[in-house]
Formats: C-alpha cells, structure tokens, sequence
C-alpha cells in the first residue's frame, strides 16, 4: 500500500482541486464546457467552500508534495430540530476521485475512511451519495445500501397523471 499523506484541502489547493474534478467527470460523460472556464467556475466555486473551518464543507485531498492524487468531499446537513428521537445532522459524500494510475493501491479505501471517521466522530446519522454503477460494489462493501425512506422528484422527468385523470 502506498502511504501518501491525506490532509484537509486548503485555498491553494483549490485550481488542482477544479483540475482533478474535470478530469474526474470527463472521464465517463461528454463534457459541454470548455476545460478553462469549468477550471476558473469551480475554482472559484470551490475557494469560498473548502476555506479551513469552514461550514458546511469539508475536502480532503492525497498530496504526495508534488501533485494531488485524489480526493473526497463532504457536506453536512441538517434536517430541522425534531421533539422525537429523530437524528438531525447528515452528510452527502461527493467528489471522491483517486488519479486512475494511481488506483488499486488502498488510496481510494484510506481517502473514504478518513471521511467516514470525520462523520462518526461528529454524530453524523446518514451518508448518502450518488454512486457510479462502477463504484457500487465498493460503497456495498462499506454498507452503503439504496434507501427505503426517501424520495426523488427529478424536474425533468414526465409527471404521473393522476387517478382522477386516468378514469375514463
């Protein structure tokens, strides 16, 4: 196993950051910006967010001195106070990305395992993410499972038509 240190992301880190996020994505879509512009946009994006302590972002990134190898990124949120035994602070788990020539040597488990332990230590009930159908088998073996009590309304998809109007 390869031992690179893993530490918080800084303002510094933030162009390789939007780098690694475009090389990340055009890996498996068809990218519809200019890598420039997408580097300036999320640079930008990313400098007000990951600034240490702030909330409710956090990133931690694989830094071998010379280059960032990978990375993972957490956002808390919270659901609003409850008056019932009912966890309120969760986390969404995105842009987890290790350089594919460096995959396969434990960084990818080690980047997770610090952002899990982070969430634990904190209280965090739930994590959730958007798995790649690639990745689904590594998030199982950490327990990830599809949820049962959550809904989805994406706002492009066709509406269902109601009862009233199917009756004819």
């Amino acid at each position: 196993m390869v031992r690179v240190p893993i530490r918080f992301a800084r303002s510094r880190d933030c162009r390789a950051l939007a780098e690694l996020r475009y090389r990340f994505r055009a890996e498996t879509e068809s990218v519809t910006e200019t890598k420039s512009r997408f580097v300036r946009r999320c640079t930008s994006w990313m400098k007000k967010r990951f600034r240490a302590g702030s909330c409710p972002w956090r990133c931690w990134v694989l830094d071998d001195v010379k280059r960032l190898l990978g990375h993972v990124c957490v956002q808390l949120f919270e659901k609003i106070p409850n008056p019932v035994n009912e966890p309120e602070l969760h986390a969404y788990l995105t842009n987890f990305y290790v350089i594919p020539e460096m995959r396969d040597q434990g960084l990818g488990k080690r980047l997770l395992d610090k952002a899990l332990s982070w969430c634990r230590a904190r209280g965090i009930d739930a994590v959730i993410l958007w798995p790649s159908p690639a990745s689904k088998l590594f998030y199982h073996q950490y327990g990830f499972v599809a949820p049962s009590d959550i809904f989805e309304l994406r706002h492009d998809a066709p509406r269902p038509r109601s009862r009233r109007q199917t009756k004819a």
